[in-house]
């Protein structure tokens, strides 16, 4: 897909047809990856999947860049320290 023709094509277009009917914003393609991303992780897609499909070399470079919106996988941590530490005082 020739990013240009898709851009002068489609987008434009389309972004000017939802501006006639409401939309306030001026999305850019880009602001696609971003929501892609965000519905992945909040369906639960593992990091690794998800950086592998945005192209990054490293789970670090995602989780920069997106664990904002990962704040229950904190608590996922902090619950399972809670566990071990629990685990350990019943011996």
């Amino acid at each position: 897909m020739v990013h240009k023709l898709y851009w002068a094509d489609y987008w434009v277009p389309a972004v000017r047809a939802a501006q006639a009917n409401g939309l306030t914003k001026n999305p850019r393609i880009h602001d696609l990856r971003h929501t892609h991303a965000s519905w992945l992780i909040q369906d639960g897609v593992p990091l690794f999947t998800i950086s592998r499909r945005l192209g990054h070399a490293s789970t670090k470079t995602t989780e920069q860049v997106y664990g904002h919106l990962m704040p229950e996988a904190l608590q996922a941590g902090a619950d399972a320290t809670e566990r071990s530490v629990a685990a350990f005082q019943r011996l």
